[in-house]
């Protein structure tokens, strides 16, 4: 993958550049399908035409460079807690109501339900630390989706606490700069340098491929929509130019392999 200058973008101007996708032509881009919390959406990204999956690589890369930057402030860690906890305390409502009804297998479900994914009286969960509610709130989601579990969710119908569920949990696990696999926070420093990497790949990866088609793709409607999806692009490598690195930075531009900038669009100048 050829590089083009993005490793020069400070962490505020890739921030700062999701405003751009969501104006001119990138805003007739309309990613609401498939822009969802887990990001793992159900409708296909291997499926969607290329602008789309181009937008929400881009918007995904800085949202994870925002949530690096933000990790996170106690206020911010509390309200995605109490969030969670209020999240808890609805599915145990919703269970120990359930499990109070006149239909035996109904009632029978709930109860199984509430021995299997509460703690305690059912609330004892919100009184963990913000990693173990995190994995708590994992090992519930994990349970009420395979058998014989997943039938007594349907049941009851459950689905709705456990998403809201997984929803908080995911929340609290990107509060906390945890990603998928991982027992604990790893190091501000750290996230934030691997997130300004995978902005950097992303945004190159998206210039090549729009760059690939330009050189493909011929007069007309479809070579005018490509020069405007990639002009903003282009004026954020305006706005950040060569300059030197930190010694962060160093190693970011190292990982992502890239050389030395080439300006599209404009001759290199000869010394006279």
């Amino acid at each position: 993958m050829a590089g083009h200058g993005y490793s020069f973008v400070t962490d505020k101007a890739f921030s700062a550049f999701a405003r751009d996708l969501e104006l001119g032509a990138w805003k007739g881009v309309s990613i609401a399908r498939y822009d969802v919390p887990s990001r793992v959406p159900t409708a296909s990204l291997f499926e969607a035409p290329r602008p789309v999956v181009w937008k929400v690589r881009a918007l995904w890369s800085i949202a994870a460079l925002d949530e690096a930057l933000g990790v996170a402030s106690a206020a911010a860690l509390a309200e995605l807690d109490a969030e969670w906890d209020a999240a808890q305390r609805a599915l145990h409502l919703f269970l120990a109501s359930a499990a109070e009804g006149r239909d035996p297998a109904h009632r029978d479900a709930a109860i199984r339900l509430r021995g299997a994914l509460l703690a305690g009286a059912g609330t004892e969960q919100t009184q963990y630390g913000y990693d173990a509610e995190v994995d708590f709130g994992g090992h519930q989601v994990a349970i009420a989706s395979k058998a014989p579990r997943s039938a007594d969710v349907k049941k009851v119908g459950a689905g709705a606490y456990l998403k809201r569920i997984e929803e908080a949990t995911t929340a609290l696990a990107r509060g906390l700069g945890r990603s998928s696999g991982q027992t604990r926070a790893i190091a501000r420093s750290k996230r934030i340098r691997e997130a300004m990497t995978a902005c950097t790949s992303a945004f190159n990866a998206i210039h090549d491929e729009i760059s690939w088609l330009l050189t493909h793709t011929p007069s007309g409607k479809q070579r005018e929509l490509l020069e405007a999806l990639h002009a903003p692009f282009l004026a954020l490598l305006e706005r950040s130019p060569p300059r030197a690195l930190t010694a962060d930075e160093k190693d970011d531009a190292t990982a992502t392999a890239e050389p030395p900038r080439q300006r599209v669009g404009r001759p290199e100048s000869t010394p006279a």
